[in-house]
């Protein structure tokens, strides 16, 4: 399965020709084989390799959990 269609299996919706979005988090997917993880409030929060077929679900996992500890990490900047 290629991993864009992982992304948008996992609620991840297109957007525009190198993006997608799910709520307020952000993959950017630049011209190398990188791509950029962030949220509307942290527009960068780190670069992650595209993965290579076995690791899919992996990296996956791993921009989730950047994405929900940065959820996290604002909610407790606001308390």
């Amino acid at each position: 399965m290629a991993f864009a269609e992982r992304l948008e299996q996992s609620g991840w919706i297109k957007e525009g020709p190198f993006g997608y979005r799910k709520g307020s988090w952000r993959i950017v997917i630049d011209t190398s084989s990188w791509m950029e993880v962030g949220t509307d409030r942290t527009q960068r929060i780190f670069d992650v390799p595209m993965p290579d077929a076995d690791r899919e679900q992996w990296t996956m996992n791993l921009i989730e959990h950047l994405c929900k500890t940065d959820d996290e990490l604002q909610a407790e900047r606001r308390r």
